[in-house]
């Protein structure tokens, strides 16, 4: 089991560029570890869950407000779901638990704070 993020499915500036591609691959690797081992009994699940309100969240360069918070996952939702992967019987598997709030918020503004972050003073953001 392997907990990572949606952002191995939709790679965005809020996570960096590195974090996107890394849980694609992690993402890529357990798809490999179920299809090569599941006949021996290997359950191999990936949870993906959307934005979750944790700390990380903090070091964004516009972290979400407190009423932003209030609809995200929280880190007790995805280990519910995980729970019930894992109590499922031995013969079912889930490869892929996605894990997402309910309401979707509007990020566009933080991508673009994020698109500037770190510029160079002399250059400005596009209009």
């Amino acid at each position: 089991m392997t907990r990572m993020s949606l952002a191995a499915v939709n790679p965005n500036l809020l996570g960096g560029a590195a974090y996107g591609p890394a849980k694609a691959g992690v993402r890529t690797f357990m798809t490999f570890l179920h299809t090569t081992f599941r006949n021996q009994g290997l359950r191999a699940i990936t949870a993906l869950p959307g934005e979750a309100d944790t700390p990380i969240l903090d070091n964004r360069a516009r972290p979400p407000a407190p009423r932003e918070r209030a609809d995200m996952v929280r880190p007790e939702d995805v280990a519910e779901a995980i729970r019930l992967a894992v109590t499922l019987p031995q013969h079912v598997v889930l490869q892929e638990i996605v894990v997402a709030p309910t309401r979707q918020r509007d990020t566009s503004a933080d991508l673009e704070i994020s698109r500037w972050a770190g510029a160079p003073a002399d250059v400005t953001p596009q209009a």
